[in-house]
């Protein structure tokens, strides 16, 4: 039957060695009809303008012509990507954080406190706990930190505003900010009381806010299933590294030894104790495993081909098409200023949220939450935030949904968000899209693309 297909095909079999894996999965292999009705089972590895070549099951390769193909043979090809099957067959077991550090990405780990994700930097110079808020209309620092790194805030004729209110603020000039080799110089932030309305005593949990500005100009990449945030430090002020050198930034992994140099390049290869490095440039230079960091010394002594396989033929994947490999769904988000939305349903309505990793927990406007058959209890809950605090209700969702993703019977907090006579309606959005769900969900958030990706397990 196989050879009676592969005639109807008119094929010329090909025995060469191909760079594909000769074990793939079954569910890889798909029923390919052609123009007489005839199926053969393969997969895809190759097209040209005027044929394709397919991976037989018994690890032979066919060349097929379009022609010989059925229409919707035709279609699925057109769509097909080199890259994508390559990813699919040789690089499937690297995970997110490999993906983008190997494209030039610098990345930190971050840590949850509640919900919310801190990550460590440095303003002018002295250590700073940041919280990553794209939430936050601007990023914002803690009047008495500011001081206590020799900022001159000045006078608080400046009102921002919070889920719970207004506060006064500061303009303070920043000589630098820094996380890992990223530096913004010379920068004009905000600086207000974080503690409005908390407790004599009680002690900030963020020295400061960095807000979606930064996060947008560093094409941030927010993955919550690696705990990590990535970076790339050539779209900062400074370029210490020699990032933007005209050279294809993302081609290349940062690695920083343990003297605090920073290497930019790609492994391709090493033995146990030493990797092999090919340079911007060009150049071939060996470097002792043990010279790095410990980060990157365990990088290299779990690097493996798979990586080499992704930067030699995946290198024009995006962000959004490898995790539509990995299963993601996605959805574009709206930019507001300086803040993200995104389309989903509350109790099967059409409504919008703001994307907000600063909110520990989700929050409902409370007009919408009672519109939108909610229920709510009493005002007996407090929710702070910059502005200070506001009375809340406990509020069962039957059911809440962004694409696919479905959350039914959940609590959250509702609260009055628009701090006037406003409604849900006039503010554009039915509420704040928190931290929970986005850890839940494993999100992944991009500035470049403008999207955000969730995965329900």
């Amino acid at each position: 039957m196989k050879i009676q297909c592969i005639a109807a095909f008119a094929i010329a079999l090909l025995l060469s060695k191909m760079g594909f894996s000769q074990i793939v999965p079954d569910a890889e292999y798909r029923d390919f009809k052609g123009a007489n009705g005839k199926i053969i089972q393969a997969v895809l590895i190759e097209k040209t303008d005027t044929e394709v070549t397919l991976l037989l099951r018994d690890g032979q390769r066919a060349v097929v012509a379009f022609d010989k193909l059925a229409p919707n043979e035709q279609e699925y090809i057109k769509t097909w990507s080199m890259e994508e099957a390559v990813f699919l067959q040789k690089c499937r077991a690297l995970t997110i954080r490999q993906c983008l550090e190997l494209r030039g990405y610098e990345s930190f780990p971050f840590r949850f406190e509640n919900n919310s994700i801190f990550v460590e930097g440095k303003i002018n110079g002295k250590p700073a706990n940041l919280l990553i808020d794209t939430g936050a209309g601007t990023s914002l620092l803690h009047i008495s930190y500011a001081e206590s790194v020799g900022l001159e805030v000045g006078p608080l004729d400046q009102l921002i505003y919070g889920v719970s209110g207004e506060a006064p603020a500061g303009w303070a000039p920043v000589p630098t900010i820094q996380l890992g080799e990223a530096i913004f110089k010379d920068r004009n932030i905000l600086a207000t009381d974080m503690l409005k309305d908390k407790p004599p005593g009680t002690v900030a949990r963020e020295d400061g806010i960095l807000g979606a500005e930064f996060m947008s100009k560093l094409d941030a990449v927010i993955s919550y299933p690696d705990r990590r945030i990535f970076l790339r430090p050539d779209r900062s002020d400074q370029d210490d590294a020699g990032l933007a050198d005209g050279s294809g930034s993302t081609d290349f992994r940062l690695f920083k030894t343990k003297e605090g140099k920073i290497l930019r390049g790609k492994v391709i290869s090493k033995t146990p104790t030493v990797a092999t490095f090919q340079l911007v440039g060009g150049k071939k230079q060996p470097v002792p495993i043990s010279n790095f960091v410990v980060d990157d010394e365990a990088y290299l002594k779990a690097w493996t081909e798979e990586g080499a396989q992704f930067l030699e033929h995946c290198q024009g994947l995006t962000v959004q098409e490898i995790l539509t490999l990995r299963r993601y769904q996605s959805f574009q988000f709206e930019r507001r200023g300086n803040h993200i939305f995104v389309d989903g349903t509350l109790n099967d309505h059409d409504v919008t949220y703001m994307i907000d990793t600063g909110a520990d927990g989700t929050l409902l406007q409370i007009d919408a939450a009672k519109e939108y058959g909610c229920k709510v209890g009493p005002l007996d809950q407090e929710v702070w935030g910059i502005g200070g605090k506001s009375l809340a209700a406990v509020t069962m969702i039957p059911k809440l949904t962004m694409g696919d993703a479905a959350l039914t019977n959940r609590k959250v907090l509702a609260s009055d968000m628009t701090r006037d006579e406003s409604t849900h309606k006039e503010m554009g959005y039915v509420g704040l899209f928190g931290a929970d769900f986005m850890r839940e969900l494993d999100a992944v958030i991009t500035y470049t693309e403008n999207r955000i990706f969730l995965i329900q397990r």
